[in-house]
C-alpha cells in the first residue's frame, strides 16, 4: 500500500483506530510505503520514486485511490490505451463523501481481480 504523504499511514485517524487499522494491515504482511511519487505504470510494473530513488514494483493490478473529486481524465486516458481500467468511489460520483461506499466498492474490485 503506497501514499503519497510522508506520514505514517491513518495518522489523521483516531489515536485508537488509526493504530488498529495498522496492526490489522501488518498482521495481514501488508507492506506500507510513505513519501511515494509515482512515475508511471507499464509492462514491467509500477515505476516509482521514494526518497528520490527509484524502484520497481512488479504488479499484476494497480489501484488508484485519490481522493473524493471526480477527475474522469485519468480514467479516459487509461481507457483509450485499451488497458482494463474501473472506475469506483469519489472518482465515479463524488457528490458527497462517502469513504464507506469508496472503501465496499474497491474491496469488492480487488477481490475479483
Amino acid at each position: 500500500m503506497l501514499q503519497r504523504k510522508p506520514t505514517r499511514f491513518g495518522k489523521s485517524l483516531g489515536k485508537t483506530t488509526g493504530w488498529i487499522h495498522r496492526a490489522s494491515l501488518r498482521h495481514k504482511q501488508v507492506k506500507m510505503l510513505c513519501g511515494v511519487s509515482y512515475e508511471r505504470v507499464d509492462e514491467a510494473g509500477l515505476h516509482i520514486r521514494i526518497n528520490g530513488e527509484p524502484h520497481l514494483l512488479a504488479v499484476d493490478n494497480v489501484i488508484i485511490c485519490a481522493g473524493q473529486e471526480s477527475n474522469p481524465r485519468l480514467y479516459s486516458a487509461i481507457k483509450s490505451s485499451r488497458v482494463p481500467v474501473h472506475l469506483i468511489g469519489g472518482a465515479r460520483l463524488a457528490t458527497e463523501l462517502d469513504a464507506k461506499r469508496a472503501i465496499e466498492e474497491g474491496t469488492r474490485l480487488s477481490a475479483g481481480l
